[in-house]
């Protein structure tokens, strides 16, 4: 199946996605082309987000790099969609209409780096405390020092 999901992408949006895994299939996305992938792959059966990753590669110059782990569970099968994200503009369409599940993840994400989901209806502090909106902890750039007391 994967492979016929390959074959697809490659058709349909002009993706090379590579296999990850013997069950996993990494595809790299233009944000632009996210939703429209995300819709894609639900009607194959890949319905359950496990989660949302972000890598800072800031300091190299890269802006941060955005994962979501999509599961077909009838046929235990992956879909990494992989998308960058510039510093200058970190922001990206949300998967939220497509999965609604993945709404927290994408929270989440805004939370710790700072990285808009456009469509997510839920972008609020979660779990640092209030005051502490817009630090962005996981960040390389966050400044850990200056919270510290003495």
């Amino acid at each position: 199946m994967l492979e016929e999901l390959r074959q697809k992408l490659k058709k349909e949006f002009g993706i090379t996605a590579k296999p990850f895994e013997k069950n996993m299939l990494l595809v790299e996305v233009d944000k632009n082309n996210l939703q429209k992938v995300g819709k894609f792959i639900k009607k194959l059966g890949f319905t359950y987000v496990h989660t949302v990753s972000v890598v800072d590669y800031t300091p190299k110059g890269k802006g941060f790099q955005v994962s979501y782990i999509v599961e077909n569970l009838d046929e235990k099968q992956f879909v990494v969609l992989r998308t960058e994200v510039l510093d200058s503009e970190p922001s990206l369409p949300s998967l939220c209409s497509i999965f609604p599940a993945v709404q927290p993840h994408e929270r989440e994400a805004w939370e710790m780096f700072g990285i808009e989901f456009i469509g997510n209806p839920k972008l609020e502090v979660m779990l640092l405390p209030s005051w502490a909106e817009g630090w962005f902890p996981l960040r390389k750039s966050y400044k850990l020092k200056k919270h510290k007391k003495g």
